[in-house]
C-alpha cells in the first residue's frame, strides 16, 4: 500500500467515524492517539486530519485539533450560506442541466424511494448525494466546490433533521418537487423550492 492510498484510508475512515458520531464533538485529534486507534503512523494521519479541517468537519484551536462542535449559532451560520448557494445552484440546474443530469438526479432520487427502513446513516448519505447530483447539474465548478464542502459539514448534522420518519419522506417529496422543476426548466421556482427545503431542514434540527 502506497502513503497515498493510506492517507485515503485513513481519512475515509475518520471521517466516517465523525459523520458516525463515534468522535465525537469537541474530540481531540492528537496524532498519536488517533494513529494508535486506526493502527497507523502518524505521518498519515496528519495529512489526514489536515483534510479534515479543510471539510470542516474539524478545526484547530491553537496546538490542538478538534473535531468540529456546532453550537447554534454556527449550524444557523451554516445553513444560511447553504440556502445560498444551493438555491443559486437549483436555478443554474433547471437552466442548464444536461439529459445525463437529469437521469442522474432521477436515479438518485429512485435510490432514496428504494430504502426500506433506512438508518439515519442512510437517509443522510442518500440525501447527499442527491444534493450533489444536483450541484453537479449546475455546471459551474465554482458552485459546485463551494456546496460539496458545505454539505459535507452539514452532514455531521443532517442525521438529527433525517432520524423523523415524517421529515424524512417530507425531504424526498422535497426532492421530487425539486426534481420536477429543474426538469421543466423553472429556474425560480427550483431556486425557491430548494430555499424552503433547507430552511424546513434546519426547522428540524
Amino acid at each position: 500500500m502506497n502513503r497515498l492510498t493510506q492517507v485515503d484510508v485513513v481519512y475515509e475512515k475518520l471521517r466516517g467515524m465523525v459523520l458516525e458520531g463515534t468522535l465525537s464533538p469537541g474530540f481531540d485529534l492528537n496524532e498519536r492517539a488517533v494513529a494508535e486507534l486506526v493502527g497507523t503512523s502518524r505521518t498519515p494521519v496528519r495529512e489526514a486530519v489536515a483534510r479534515l479541517v479543510d471539510d470542516g468537519l474539524a478545526e484547530r484551536e491553537q496546538r490542538r485539533t478538534k473535531v468540529t462542535a456546532w453550537d447554534e449559532e454556527s449550524t444557523g451560520q451554516l445553513y444560511e450560506m447553504r440556502i445560498l448557494l444551493e438555491s443559486e445552484a437549483a436555478r443554474l440546474a433547471a437552466m442548464r442541466r444536461s439529459p445525463h443530469a437529469t437521469i442522474r438526479l432521477k436515479a438518485a432520487l429512485d435510490t432514496q424511494r428504494n430504502l426500506v427502513n433506512p438508518s439515519p446513516a442512510e437517509r443522510r448519505d442518500s440525501t447527499y448525494a442527491f444534493h450533489n447530483e444536483l450541484w453537479q447539474a449546475c455546471g459551474n465548478p465554482f458552485l459546485l466546490e463551494a456546496n460539496q464542502k458545505y454539505g459535507t459539514q452539514s452532514l455531521s448534522i443532517a442525521p438529527t433533521s433525517l432520524r423523523s420518519d415524517e421529515r424524512w419522506e417530507a425531504s424526498v417529496a422535497e426532492h421530487q418537487e425539486l426534481l420536477t422543476a429543474v426538469i421543466e426548466h423553472r429556474a425560480s421556482d427550483a431556486a425557491e423550492l430548494m430555499r424552503g427545503h433547507l430552511e424546513s431542514a434546519m426547522h428540524h434540527l
